[in-house]
């Protein structure tokens, strides 16, 4: 079940069958909470085997900015499983999921056996970091166009057909990421479409052509 996970991409068969020992997994539903913000920390490391998640934050006016998601082979949990501090950011099942749970000290040992465990560990929190700079500064720097084009064009992934797809993404989702409004998020959408520039078919958004520099 692990081998598809980039955090133990460096074990050997062996050692994944021994890591799977001592992992409990659990399905859940779409739209269940698996973290909740500022929640004190279980310490638990998570690892998503199956399904889709979205990861946000949120104010005391029930404001969200959603930071992305995560899907099969990501993990989640990193930064309290170190310090033991209340969770960072709300996680959430988008669709059904199957997820695997490593509590801290299994987790441990397993890394005084194998250290590229933590290095990989250490891999995903700069990752993390750096996304939420780029994040952040983009809600600082640019216009909602700007901060849509940005989302898309690093959203997408090449399909065998050679297209550039993104995952599923509502609109809503989507004005969440970039700080405006669903109706704003919609009208641009709509204009590049009649541009040629994307294609939207079952909220997968295809990259038709460079998104022009100013809307």
């Amino acid at each position: 079940m692990l081998e598809n996970v980039a955090l133990f991409e460096s074990l050997s068969p062996q050692d994944l069958a021994e890591l799977e020992v001592g992992m409990h997994s659990q399905s859940f539903t779409k739209g269940s909470t698996l973290v909740s913000q500022s929640d004190v920390s279980n310490n638990l490391l998570y690892v998503v085997l199956s399904g889709r998640l979205k990861v946000f934050v949120s104010n005391e006016d029930g404001r969200e900015i959603l930071l992305g998601f995560l899907q099969e082979g990501d993990t989640f949990g990193e930064l309290s499983l170190f310090d033991e501090q209340p969770r960072s950011a709300t996680v959430m099942t988008v669709e059904d999921c199957k997820i695997g749970f490593f509590p801290r000290a299994y987790l441990f040992q397993c890394i005084q056996r194998n250290p590229n465990i933590a290095i990989e560990l250490l891999k995903t929190v700069i990752k993390r970091m750096r996304n939420t700079t780029e994040q952040v500064s983009s809600l600082a720097l640019l216009d909602v166009y700007g901060r849509i084009a940005k989302v898309l064009t690093n959203s997408v992934k090449i399909q065998a057909d050679g297209k550039e797809v993104t995952d599923p993404l509502t609109h809503q989702e989507l004005s969440t990421m970039v700080g405006a409004s669903r109706e704003m998020v919609t009208r641009i959408l709509n204009d590049l479409k009649r541009g040629d520039y994307i294609a939207i078919e079952n909220h997968r958004i295809e990259l038709k052509k460079r998104l022009p520099v100013r809307w």
